[in-house]
This record gives C-alpha cells, structure tokens and sequence, in this order.
C-alpha cells in the first residue's frame, strides 16, 4: 500500500563540495548567507522527492568505488518501492587531481585513467538499478586561495591546479559523452561564466580555492536541473505533482494516512 509519507529519493553522492552543501554560512568571513546545492535541490523537490545527502570530505574516486554498493544496498535495494532513489548524481575527481609530492599523508592522488574506471565502476552500480546519474566533473581551482589555508602544500608539490582539473574533467566528460551518460562538465562552466562576466573573478566562485561559493553551486545547480528537465521531464520538480493537499483544500474530514 502507498503511503504518501513515503518519497523517492534523490541522492547526491560526492566528496566534500557535496558534504558541504548544505552550509549556508561557508568560512569566507562573510555574514551574507550563500546558495547551496543541497538547499537548492531540497527546496526543488519539496513535497516530491526527499533529498539525501551523501557526502565524504577528502575521499577519491577510488573510495566511491569501493561506497556505492553499501550506499546504494541501504538507500535503494533495501528501501520500498515507494522509497527507493529514482535520481542521482556522482562528484568526484577533485581529490584525485591533486598530485603526489612530499607529504606522506597525501594518498588522494589518482592518475587519470583510474579515475575514470572508478567513476565508471560507480555508473555501473547505479546502471544495474535502472538509476538515472549525472556525472560531475572537476570544476576551476584557485591555487592563491587554497595556498592561505594550506600553505604547506605548495611547499611539498601536494597541490592542485586549474589546469590539472581541466585534464581531468575534459577526459572524464568525453567518457560519459561517448557511453551517452549525461554529465556536468563543471570546469568548462564555470570558465564561461566567468568570461561572461569579467568584473568577476574565481574568488566569486570559490571559497578556499576548492569548494564553492553560492555563485559556484548556483552554476552547478543549473546545469544539473538543465539535464534533468532535459534527459529526465518526469524527474523534473515543474512535472511532479506535489504529495499532500493545499491547504486551502485541507476539511474536517480530511484524513492523512
């Protein structure tokens, strides 16, 4: 029997640009409160799909390979079928871009082919079930930014680039492009953004160098309600009939059950 206070699902699965993308108050010593992709995407689904949020700050491609399947047997095989995830996304690379130096507790670097074979071991999961994913991919990086919070990094050659995420990106959207995955090329994105609007800069975009401002998440945000309005109309929040009578029409003989 349906209940109406059972949703499907829509799972944001990532590293830590996903972790944090509910906090609306980031460390820029900012009081201004920021657009988030998790409140965005909560606030689009609302009284349609339940958000879950399955971020892990620092992890690669390779730890998304090996998390999927536990994720996926908890939040989906064995859910109802009124409860099972009918949307996702996957966001990984960042971590994997950065390079190997010195610092003996960096294990984050991933070469750019396994990096795809990971993310396409995680496609995979979501294929078998018949879940629609959307890829994301590295987006700019701001080596000045990142180097105030982390200056060591540089010191040791255990840091990112733009241009090393731009490799990585570019090499993962021609994967999905040509295996039909719809995918989020982040890095290009954000690039034209910015050349759209040149009184702007990547500190517009980014918090630290890495995770991003309300202005990055709103440009992730559209590019993913593009595809999925565009790859999925029934998964688009305007199509779905939304659970729960208006108000207007709630009666003392309404019942919920």
């Amino acid at each position: 029997m349906t209940s109406p206070f059972q949703f499907k699902r829509f799972l944001m699965f990532g590293d830590s640009i996903t972790e944090f993308a509910f906090n609306e108050y980031p460390p820029t010593y900012e009081d201004e409160p920021q657009f988030t992709l998790g409140a965005g995407l909560s606030n689009a689904y609302t009284r349609k799909l339940e958000v879950v949020q399955r971020g892990f700050s620092g992890y690669t491609s390779r730890d998304a390979a090996k998390l999927i399947g536990p994720i996926l047997k908890y939040e989906h095989d064995l859910r109802s079928a009124n409860e099972k995830i009918v949307l996702a996304y996957a966001f990984f690379g960042t971590n994997d871009a950065r390079l190997q130096g010195t610092n003996p507790e960096n294990n984050q670097h991933i070469d750019i082919d396994e990096y795809v074979a990971n993310m396409m071991k995680v496609v995979a999961e979501f294929k078998k079930r018949d879940i629609p994913v959307i890829v994301v991919t590295p987006g700019l990086h701001d080596q000045e930014l990142w180097a105030k919070v982390y200056p060591e990094d540089m010191e040791t050659g255990d840091y990112r680039s733009s241009a090393i995420n731009k490799q990585y990106a570019d090499t993962m959207a021609e994967k999905c492009r040509a295996e039909g995955i719809p995918v989020v090329h982040l890095y290009n994105l954000m690039k034209q953004f910015l050349d759209a609007h040149p009184q702007l800069s990547t500190s517009d975009l980014l918090v630290d160098g890495i995770h991003l401002k309300g202005k990055g998440y709103k440009i992730l945000y559209d590019a993913m309600m593009k595809i999925i309005k565009a790859r999925y109309p029934s998964l688009d929040p305007t199509n779905m009939k939304q659970r729960f009578p208006e108000w207007r029409f709630l009666g003392d003989d309404t019942v919920f059950e």
